[in-house]
This record gives C-alpha cells, structure tokens and sequence, in this order.
C-alpha cells in the first residue's frame, strides 16, 4: 500500500513539474511575444512550412536595423520608364543628392548676397575718400582709386559618398561568416545599384587581401532596382538562380545582398525578381524567396 501511494505521489510531483515548465514558457512567450512574432514574420516560417500564418504574426510589425548600421545616403522610390514598348526599366534616384545640391543653391545665394553687400560697403568708403580728398587737391593731381575685389568662398561639392558593403570570409575551421567593409565610392544618383554591382563584381585586391570572398552567382547582372514603403526590390537575370557552391552559396549571395541593402537608412527589408518574376524559391536547392527577407531571415 505504501508503494502504491510513493508511486502516486511521484506522479504527482512530476505532473507538478511538468505544468510549472509550462507555465514558464507561456510567460517567456507572452513577455517576448512581439519579439517572437517579428521574427516569425521576417524568416517566413510559416510560409516555408505551408501552414496558415496565425493573425498576430501577420500584424506583427518587422523590427528596423540600428541606425549604427546605415549608410549616410539613402535611395528613394523610383519611376518606371516605358522603352517603347521593350519593358519597363527601374531606375533608382538619390534624394541626398538633390538635398545637397539646394542646401549649396542656398548657401551660394546667401554668398552671393553677402558679397554684394561688402562691395557696396568698400565702394562706399572708397567714395567718401575720394570725396574728401578732391576738395583738398587739384584737378590734375586726384589719385587713381583701386578696388579692391571681395572673394566669398562657396561650399564645394562632395565628389564621393562611403558606403557599407557585405562580403563573405572562410574561417580557419572551413565555416563561412559575414563582413563588413566600408568603400569609398564615386557619388551617384543610384547608390543603391552602385553597391549591389559591387557585391556582384567582387572585392577589390586590398579587401580580398583581408579575406573578402563574393558568393554571388558569375554573370549575374541586376537587371533593375527600386525601394518603396521600406522594401527594395532588386530583378536579377536568370544566372542569379544557379551558384556553383550550392545550396550555402545561395545562401551567402542572398545575405550579402539583404546586408547590403538594409544598410541604407530606407530600406528595411529585399524583395528578389529573377528575370521580371517573383519565385517562391531560388534555384534548384530551393531556398525561400517568396516574400521579402531582412537581416533576421539568415
């Protein structure tokens, strides 16, 4: 009887243990519940898997990156430009550049205001000189009076913008990590397709002496590029789906990329097009691309 009753009590305690360890994850989950659901949302989980995605991860909101690692230029949304019928081309603007070029139209306008104002000073003076001066003197003997040109300095015009791109490294024990770089770039009116043809030309000799490697797939060009409403998307030609070193260099080409992307301070997440179309999976090895992926996706 009394062995009967250890036993019961045993059970009892274990089924005790058993709900307090339940109750201490519903607790976890409930205080981490926006954290869980962003991430749940970012990596597509439930797309990847074919189930329903529950309604509070679909109103979950996609937490940004820190500013820390943003670029100081930003791409803005883009106009389609119909070639007589062929498609229509992405082109992708900067509004930095234009910021900055009313930022000098102000402050040359603001010289320009100034130097008037101190020739019109100088000649002044230089006049009421020369006044007092040809009451005392004769005709014949008035100094010639010189003047002088005032000079305002005007703000040039920066020539180069830096921007964050993310190259792959193989460590000493054959595992492949992520790196930054930071490339000081001619400035452009698309410095977000300036940085995505960087990551597919490669680093250059001084990053590949630090261990830079690209994983993105030989020959793949970018056919276009545009952001709106935080997602940039980015149409790749048909090379982008086959990468000779498989399935973790998709992978790799992938995060580059997003990395890259998500370093501009109005990009939050990428939305990859092969060839015009959107595809749930790239290449054969069929890694998620169905919905747009951000830094939490890898």
């Amino acid at each position: 009887m009394s062995e009967k009753n250890a036993k019961k009590k045993r059970t009892g305690i274990g089924l005790a243990l058993w709900l307090l360890a339940a109750l201490l994850i519903l607790i976890i989950f409930l205080i981490n519940q926006d954290k869980i659901a962003s991430n749940l949302k970012a990596t597509g989980f439930f797309s990847k898997t074919g189930l329903k995605t529950p309604e509070f991860v679909e109103k979950a909101e996609v937490k940004s990156s820190s500013v820390a690692d943003k670029n100081e230029v930003a791409p803005i949304e883009t106009i389609e430009i119909d070639l007589n019928g062929v498609g229509s081309h992405v082109e992708e603007k900067n509004i930095q550049s234009e910021v900055q070029e009313n930022i000098y139209e102000n402050i040359k306008a603001q010289n320009d205001a100034a130097k008037k104002q101190q020739e019109a000073a100088v000649e002044e003076k230089i006049n009421s000189k020369t006044e007092k001066k040809e009451s005392a003197q004769k005709p014949e003997e008035k100094e010639t009076t010189v003047r002088k040109e005032v000079s305002v300095k005007t703000a040039p015009k920066t020539s180069s913008m830096k921007l964050k791109l993310y190259f792959m490294t193989i460590n000493s024990d054959g595992s492949v990590s992520r790196k930054e770089i930071i490339r000081e770039m001619k400035k452009s009116d698309s410095p977000l397709m300036d940085a995505v043809n960087a990551l597919i030309k490669g680093p250059v000799a001084s990053e590949e002496n630090s261990g830079c490697r690209s994983l993105v797939s030989e020959n793949t060009r970018l056919i276009g590029a545009s952001v709106k409403n935080g997602t940039a998307t980015l149409n790749f030609s048909g090379d982008f789906e086959f990468n000779k070193y498989g399935i973790e260099g998709l992978r790799g080409q992938l995060q580059q990329i997003v990395f890259t992307a998500t370093a501009f301070p109005t990009v939050e997440n990428v939305q990859f097009l092969v060839d015009g179309e959107k595809k749930e999976y790239l290449g054969s090895e069929g890694v998620w691309i169905g919905t747009p992926l951000n830094r939490n996706s890898f």
